[in-house]
């Protein structure tokens, strides 16, 4: 099941980063606090300990869908993580492990965070 984590560092003041996480997913969530709390930004990275992926959605730019590359193996040549184009996204799989983990989410994020899903899969289906 997902959890909040608290604390998280912010980064932007007209901004608040929420983090959301459990051993498949990590979510970030960016809300603008002078308009309600409008969902401006969100990451989904999902997939962690097999072939960590992000869908990654800006209010400004829309929509990427990217892998995470974690750098060489080796202690003496490992470089930081970065974010690399990657494939399809595995909307079935994803949506169905998002539904039984996100049950304890506030509804309005739980509600976005499926839509912007979705959406992403009808665009995705279109090209």
């Amino acid at each position: 099941m997902l959890r909040e984590v608290v604390n998280v560092h912010q980064q932007d003041a007209p901004l608040r980063r929420r983090w959301f996480c459990d051993d498949y997913f990590d979510i970030f969530v960016w809300e603008r606090l002078e308009s309600g709390r409008a969902i401006v930004g969100l990451q989904l990275c999902y997939d962690k300990a097999q072939h960590e992926r992000v869908l990654s959605w800006r209010e400004s730019t829309g929509y990427a869908h990217l892998g995470i590359d974690g750098g060489e193996p080796g202690p003496a040549t490992n470089m930081s993580p970065i974010m690399v184009a990657d494939g399809v996204l595995p909307l079935p799989d994803v949506l169905k492990k998002f539904d039984a983990c996100a049950v304890g989410l506030d509804t309005r994020i739980r509600d976005f965070i499926r839509e912007k899903l979705l959406k992403y899969g009808l665009e995705q289906n279109e090209t």
